[in-house]
């Protein structure tokens, strides 16, 4: 706090030239007990200032103590103590119900203070008496700013934290680049731990109501400014929310143009009530997934994928079996590979598994080497074994190297989001945190997405290739990312051999092979005047462009352009319009605020390098700062109310669930499932003969299986025999749901126009 220059105090009160407000208080070194008694304050806030100011500079803490008002209820005086004054009850050492360990002592019973009083003839306020000596230490002036009493956040300090928390940026974060910009930790004014309860406070004031409430409110206030948004949720019997999906116009339109494949994972970070991030929000049970994709599925306009990409939870499986009958399901390579790992030890069998989870091979040699292995490694009788040949329809490359995936293999891609998810998202964040991060994280996306798209149309790539009408081409029509892949391609045309070619009516049967494999022989269909290409290794099909094949073809036959059979339309650098690139801004509520402040805070800095390069420039920045900031308040004095949020009804908040796996910690020996009646082990409520009704909630029912193990657990096994789920569904619910344009989509066509094999 800087110290002003001095003030005769007592000529100014003579001389009618004003009080001292709450600067002007003189300089406090070697100040003298007389001159503080000859002090005189316009308000009780300034002696108050002026005493923190003392305190300060000799280094002990303040607190305001006791005051008395007259029969009006006007304060007529106050006392002021030092921050060590009185002692600890003893009543508090000896509790015997204490759970927190003792405090250190801070108190004293130290006796000074400042006593000042109301004069009523002047209305201003005087000293009555103050004592300056201490039973104590004064405080080093290198640690002054720990001091409670001079520690504060500022409304700006605030409003930066507010910010910074906003863009999902750590508390911890914060405080370092505030301590940068601040010269040091000691002119922050505030430390780490007054920020973190700061921002605690913020997160429980905004879900007082309820968090599943607040969140629910703030996807309304979503619909209002972006009526394409859309959201659903459902309640339990017990007004619980139960399920919560969500998704805004952007999420829908995007939808309508890259519907073909679906890829999604339920091992995300969980918030605080451990329920699972699979860019939705269910519970993990059969029953949440299917009315999760349910209402998805209506929520995006009931237009069905072709191919879906899971990690292979049973759930989820069950789920994508029902809701998209039709559509391809694919297991992840990735989870798929680790279950292989930890159920299989032999180096050989691995190795197979690899074999037949990416290479190319017929159906039935993939039979043949099943059965051999079997056999060879008796496992004709594994109950693991034949798991995943139940399955091998959704993992096994013989099955789906015909399907378009979108290059999506495993839900690595899906993870590749969940490594940015962690930097969002934490276990104790709140739903209505959970909510405002994805969105920040859906930004974030989307900006990134926006600058490729820039970088693909508005920069040429440098063509290095000797087919060079074929590449610039390619690079005409392909985003950058595509091109790349696309151009490795077309290198590796040097490594196609000519074998052979023959004419089938208008077809053109190439014959090639690829160096280093004489004998493998791949077919390749040309129809020159359909403009058709088609090759056995089913590259594009899976890929979505030529293959290293078709290129040797279309420099076999002079082919300028790549032909436009061939250009998937998803992979083009107009498969979405450019309005659909636009940046919607929030210019209300919290976020715009938060917004509004970071961009004054952008455009001032220009003004403080400015004014702090001369003193003379200093005085004038800071006297015009001054102006302005009194002119704002004004303005502010005079503004408009905030509105009050919709009213609605109390949803309270859903239950903490079990997530999949083994827990934190050490594990207890499991203790007997008891009877939500009678609280009796043995038997359930369903076959209790005590015949009360049940009280409090349903008992809750906790899933472990997962992708790895293969099984279910009994409760899973209970529920879905039984029908039932520990979440009885109630009222549906459902949030804005504007129209979107349906864009046309161009999806990969799985019947070729004519059938050849390698031979």
């Amino acid at each position: 706090m800087d110290v002003p220059e001095a003030v005769d105090i007592n000529a100014m009160c003579e001389e009618g030239a004003g009080v001292m407000g709450t600067v002007d208080f003189g300089d406090v070194a070697d100040i003298t007990e007389n001159d503080i008694l000859r002090k005189v304050f316009r308000s009780e806030d300034d002696a108050y200032e002026f005493y923190k100011r003392l305190g300060k500079f000799y280094g002990f803490g303040i607190r305001r103590g006791d005051m008395f008002k007259d029969e009006k209820g006007n304060l007529v005086r106050r006392r002021f103590f030092c921050n060590r004054e009185g002692q600890r009850d003893k009543k508090h050492y000896n509790r015997i119900d204490r759970k927190r360990p003792h405090k250190p002592e801070t108190r004293t019973n130290c006796e000074a203070r400042m006593c000042i009083y109301l004069d009523k003839d002047s209305s201003l306020w005087r000293v009555k008496k103050i004592i300056l000596n201490h039973n104590h230490n004064m405080t080093h002036p290198g640690m002054v700013h720990l001091i409670t009493s001079f520690r504060s956040l500022t409304d700006a300090a605030k409003a930066q934290l507010d910010g910074f928390q906003g863009c999902g940026i750590s508390t911890a974060k914060t405080m370092r680049y505030m301590a940068g910009v601040s010269g040091g930790y000691s002119l922050v004014g505030f430390l780490k731990k007054d920020a973190y309860n700061y921002v605690d406070k913020r997160r429980r004031a905004k879900i007082v109501d309820g968090d599943a409430n607040a969140a629910i409110v703030y996807l309304e206030g979503k619909v209002d400014a972006d009526p394409t948004s859309m959201a659903r949720y459902n309640v339990t019997e017990d007004e619980m929310l139960a399920n919560l999906l969500w998704a805004d116009g952007g999420n829908r339109i995007d939808y309508q143009y890259f519907r073909d494949v679906l890829v999604f994972d339920s091992t995300y970070k969980k918030d605080k009530y451990k329920r699972p991030l699979v860019i939705f929000s269910g519970y993990e049970s059969i029953a949440s997934y299917t009315w999760l994709l349910e209402n998805f599925l209506e929520v995006m306009c009931s237009k069905q994928p072709s191919v879906v990409v899971t990690d292979g939870d049973d759930s989820i499986r069950e789920a994508v079996r029902t809701i998209f009958p039709n559509a391809t399901h694919r297991l992840c390579a990735w989870h798929l590979e680790k279950n292989v790992t930890s159920n299989v030890k032999d180096d050989n069998l691995r190795r197979l598994f690899n074999r037949w989870i990416y290479s190319e091979m017929r159906v039935d040699d993939f039979e043949a080497e099943w059965a051999q292995a079997a056999a060879d490694y008796g496992l004709q009788d594994s109950l693991w074994w034949n798991q995943v040949y139940g399955k091998k329809e959704m993992w096994a490359n013989a099955f789906l190297c015909e399907k378009f995936c979108a290059g999506y293999r495993t839900t690595s891609r899906c993870e590749g989001i969940n490594s940015v998810c962690k930097n969002f998202l934490e276990s104790k964040h709140s739903m209505l945190e959970l909510v405002q991060n994805l969105e920040l994280l859906v930004r974030e996306y989307r900006n990134n997405e926006l600058l490729a798209q820039f970088r693909s149309i508005y920069s040429e790539p440098v063509l290095t290739t000797s087919l060079e009408s074929l590449e610039r081409h390619a690079a005409s029509v392909y985003t950058r990312a595509v091109f790349v892949d696309a151009k490795r391609e077309i290198q590796s045309v040097s490594s196609v051999n000519f074998v052979g070619v023959r004419r089938s009516l208008t077809t053109k049967v190439y014959t090639v092979e690829e160096y280093g494999h004489p004998g493998r022989h791949i077919i390749v269909l040309c129809d020159k005047n359909m403009g058709k290409l088609e090759c056995g290794c089913n590259f594009w099909r899976i890929q979505g462009f030529p293959c290293k094949h078709m290129f040797f073809v279309m420099k076999h036959e002079h082919l300028l352009t790549i032909p436009s059979s061939l250009v998937l339309k998803r992979w083009t650098k107009e498969a979405k319009s450019l309005g659909a690139y636009a940046e919607k801004t929030d210019d209300g509520g919290d976020r715009g605020f938060l917004l509004r402040h970071g961009a004054l805070h952008s455009a001032s800095r220009w003004l403080f390098f400015l004014g702090a390069q001369k003193v003379g420039l200093f005085g004038v920045a800071l006297e015009g700062i001054r102006r302005l900031c009194a002119t704002l308040e004004s303005e502010l004095a005079n503004g408009v109310h905030p509105t009050k949020s919709k009213q609605r009804g109390e949803i309270r908040d859903p239950v903490v669930v079990r997530t999949k796996g083994a827990p934190r910690g050490h594990k207890r020996k499991a203790s007997k499932r008891k009877c939500a009646n009678c609280n009796k082990p043995g038997h359930t409520k369903r076959t209790c003969t005590d015949g009360r009704p049940c009280r409090g909630k349903k008992p809750r029912v906790d899933t472990f299986n997962s992708a790895e193990d293969g099984g279910q657990s009994e409760e899973v096994a209970e529920l879905e025999a039984t029908g039932s789920n520990d979440q009885t569904i109630g009222v549906e619910h459902v949030i804005g749901g504007g129209s979107v344009r349906m864009p046309q989509v161009e999806l990969i066509n799985t019947v070729p126009f004519c059938r050849y094999r390698g031979q």
